[in-house]
């Protein structure tokens, strides 16, 4: 049985529960969390049978086969380096840290000590997206030319989420002094994975952030002020040569979840849109499908979740690509963006 303990029984732990039972030979056999109450609700729903409320007290005492780290950004390098420095496999949520610095740190922590170290960009675990990485490192679109993607949501503008105004719910996402990164760090880190992962390294950004005035008195809830960036365009460079424009934006009125990209290559191109589809994509492909603008719909079978291939690494011991030094990279890419932003000019990504 791989043993799993769990850090951070909030929300999104609940996903990872119910992820992690449909996995034959796993169970998460300790939890942590700063709330007894929380952790206790969680535990009792979970059947898990050990609670913490210090995670070096766990890492300590329990015999684990992995980490979970589902803890809010700030806490993911603190963590995630005691659970290296332990030898332990470490799956951890998206982003890698809430910084460049610390996603350095914990990129060090595993080359310092080798273990399985995972990010969990969400989207990877989409089977459309999977096949059509395989498809353009096959080639089979040429050399890379022009790249179009997006993240639109609109829950600013619609109330289809719930209404913002109305709590401090929302404020992680919309309020610098929360610790918001605004859409570049909410999901502008799911885009940049996204299209890295298909596209190959970005060497160059270009990027501005904006926030609007949301017609709030004062601009704050409470004592927040409502300053995180709600819109992002960059336009970028790949290592290998391409151009393409990367967005993101909660403004975007019609769209609740809307994950695209579009790669054009000088053979072919490949479209990916998750808001239609989770398990397929588009080509146009081949001088006839080229020449006369043919578009194919291709229905991929099913790939293992980002849970699935943690446990299958740790039965293994073989490292799975999503890891720390890819989840350092996209840490790059925001970190530089920000960058661009102030100075109004392209940044060279190191």
């Amino acid at each position: 049985m791989i043993g799993l303990g769990l850090i951070g029984t909030g929300g999104m732990a609940n996903h990872h529960a119910t992820q992690y039972s449909k996995i034959e030979g796993v169970k998460i056999i300790a939890c942590c969390d700063v709330s007894k109450e929380r952790a206790s609700a969680f535990a009792a729903k979970w059947q898990v049978p050990r609670i913490y409320n210090d995670y070096l007290e766990m890492l300590e005492k329990e015999k684990l086969d992995g980490v979970d780290n589902v803890t809010p950004d700030a806490m993911h390098a603190d963590i995630s380096i005691a659970a290296v420095e332990k030898g332990l496999p470490i799956l951890c949520e998206k982003p890698l840290a809430s910084n460049l610095a610390d996603a350095e740190r914990m990129l060090a922590a595993v080359d310092r000590h080798p273990v399985i170290n995972m990010v969990n960009f969400s989207y990877r675990n989409s089977s459309g997206l999977q096949a059509a990485v395989e498809v353009v490192r096959s080639g089979a679109l040429g050399q890379l030319r022009h790249v179009e993607s997006s993240y639109l949501q609109s829950w600013l503008a619609s109330r289809g989420w719930g209404d913002w105004r109305t709590g401090d719910n929302w404020l992680w996402r919309l309020s610098t002094k929360h610790g918001s990164m605004g859409v570049l760090g909410d999901i502008g880190v799911h885009i940049y994975d996204m299209t890295s992962f298909l596209c190959g390294d970005i060497s160059e950004i270009q990027c501005t952030l904006r926030t609007f005035d949301k017609g709030v008195p004062g601009n704050r809830i409470g004592d927040y002020v409502l300053d995180a960036n709600e819109s992002f365009v960059s336009t970028v460079s790949f290592k290998n040569g391409g151009l393409g424009t990367i967005h993101a934006s909660r403004w975007a009125v019609g769209h609740a979840n809307s994950l695209r990209a579009r790669v054009c290559g000088d053979q072919g191109a490949i479209e990916i849109d998750l808001d239609r589809s989770y398990d397929e994509y588009r080509i146009c492909s081949g001088q006839d499908h080229v020449d006369h603008f043919k578009w194919e719909t291709v229905k991929c079978p099913p790939t293992p979740t980002n849970y699935e291939r943690f446990v299958n690494a740790i039965r293994t011991g073989k490292q799975d690509p999503s890891d720390f030094a890819n989840g350092a990279r996209i840490q790059a890419y925001l970190h530089y963006s920000v960058e661009s932003d102030k100075t109004g000019q392209r940044v060279v990504v190191p």
